[in-house]
């Protein structure tokens, strides 16, 4: 049995569900992934996709002792047994062999950011979050919306604010940033078209006010992060923020002929994380 303790957001469940689901189908086992860490507030918006009929058993609650043991010893209680357990280093999160490699009975902990790791089950991945996704997402009259993001010419731009801005080493995409990305694929594209999803669209209709920028009203989202995930993911193009949530966006609208910008890092400092996608900007 693979078994994976989850951590982070949606994004990052996204990676390590992916991980898992490449190492239970390589060794014909069952995966599990554990959100006992998340409380209340953070399972409320990881649960969209958790709850969604993914290839995986989530357990959710554990015994009173179980939780003493992750809140005061921040140990998980299957490390108390005999199961192999491997850990991802906190501040390198580069593929490593270690971890495609996982034996069929183990424990897995950490962010596993690398499209390296489930590339044995890339399409077949893709086209099972595209669909459990769609559906998640529960988007309703956006029929002129999703037009406008399956045109040709379409870029989804994901700019994140809110955490974003607490926390120094996530200070890598500013207003520079995404000002280069769209010149850039304006000397590429045809009459490119930007649409921006952001946890900020106040400052984001102040900052981009050229006339091919459109600012998506997000909060029409409400709590559910595969709202806008879905749409992104329709999006011919992207310029895509440090953030794994709009890398998914952008690696499950994979087709010929798509353009996608990255910053260069993930990090501004203290963690290691190439997270790059073959033929990406």
């Amino acid at each position: 049995m693979i078994r994976i303790v989850l951590r982070g957001r949606t994004g990052n469940n996204m990676f390590q569900y992916a991980l898992g689901r490449a190492l239970a189908k390589k060794h014909g086992v069952s995966l599990v992934l554990d959100a006992s860490w998340f409380n209340s507030e953070g399972w409320a918006e990881v649960s969209h996709f958790l709850k969604l009929p993914i290839k995986a058993k989530v357990i959710r609650r554990f015994s009173l002792a179980s939780r003493a043991l992750r809140n005061y010893g921040k140990m998980h209680f299957w490390e108390l047994s005999n199961i192999p357990i491997l850990k991802e280093p906190a501040t390198d999160q580069s593929f490593d062999l270690k971890f495609a490699n996982a034996p069929a009975d183990c424990i897995l902990s950490g962010f596993f950011q690398s499209p390296l790791y489930f590339e044995s089950i890339a399409d077949e991945l893709k086209d099972e979050l595209k669909f459990l996704i769609a559906k998640g997402a529960q988007i309703r009259n956006s029929n002129s919306l999703a037009a406008k993001l399956s045109s040709p010419n379409s870029v989804a731009v994901h700019v994140r604010r809110g955490d974003y801005l607490n926390h120094p080493a996530f200070a890598v995409c500013d207003k520079t940033y995404y000002h280069n990305s769209m010149a850039r694929l304006r000397d590429i594209l045809p009459m490119p078209r930007f649409m921006i999803f952001s946890d900020d669209s106040p400052w984001c209709r102040n900052e981009f006010t050229a006339p091919d920028t459109e600012v998506v009203d997000s909060e029409r989202a409400g709590r559910n992060p595969l709202h806008d995930l879905h749409l992104m993911s329709l999006a011919s193009h992207h310029i895509i923020a440090n953030s794994s949530y709009s890398w998914w966006a952008a690696w499950l609208a994979r087709k010929p002929g798509q353009q996608v910008i990255l910053p260069d890092r993930w990090f501004a400092h203290d963690i290691t994380a190439p997270i790059e996608e073959k033929r990406w900007i």
